[in-house]
């Protein structure tokens, strides 16, 4: 145990060698709702195990794999190199109940940042069950401001609405390794 003039200088100590920033924590929670014109069981199974057909985000310019485990302790990751072992891991499957429910807590693009992001997946049938209601609920605390905030819920709505759902609407997910349609230029 240090006594307290010891503390006092592992203290100054401290602070010499580094700036010491506090940050306020702050809170959000936020829903998303997409129709994607495909059955559930088809839309959930596009929407994990290898995700790089759709997924367009990624801390490598060039990733050679993302990949969606859907169970439980599976893990949201990518690799850098094939057969590497560097990479990043995005987050973790925390709940899954396939193919309604998926739940993932980690800080996806945000790693190096203290936030606690989960984001859960509910998957159901809309209309007559040829089309899925894909619903997001994202609750995010830590580090983050109203800006980071707005900016975690787009990226949402861009990764389902503006990737998953053209991806699989244009049957890219039959294919994963062609060029897909949805995405030509």
């Amino acid at each position: 145990m240090l006594t307290p003039a010891a503390a006092a200088l592992a203290i100054m100590a401290a602070q010499e060698t580094g700036a010491v920033e506090a940050f306020q924590p702050q809170g959000f929670r936020t829903t998303i709702e997409v129709e994607i014109d495909a059955p559930v069981a088809e839309v959930f199974e596009a929407a994990t195990g290898d995700v790089t057909g759709w997924w367009d985000h990624s801390f490598s310019t060039d990733p050679a794999e993302m990949a969606i485990e859907p169970v439980v302790g599976g893990r949201f990751y990518e690799r850098f190199e094939a057969g590497a072992d560097d990479g990043v891991l995005h987050a973790r499957v925390i709940y899954v109940h396939a193919p309604n429910e998926l739940r993932l807590n980690g800080p996806l693009g945000l790693s190096g940042r203290a936030v606690d992001l989960v984001t859960s997946w509910t998957l159901s049938e809309a209309g007559e069950g040829e089309a899925t209601r894909f619903g997001i609920a994202l609750a995010m605390t830590g580090e983050i401001d109203a800006e980071l905030a707005g900016v975690v819920r787009s990226v949402w709505v861009h990764f389902i609405e503006g990737r998953l759902k053209p991806y699989v609407e244009a049957g890219c997910h039959r294919a994963p390794d062609a060029p897909c349609a949805a995405f030509a230029e």
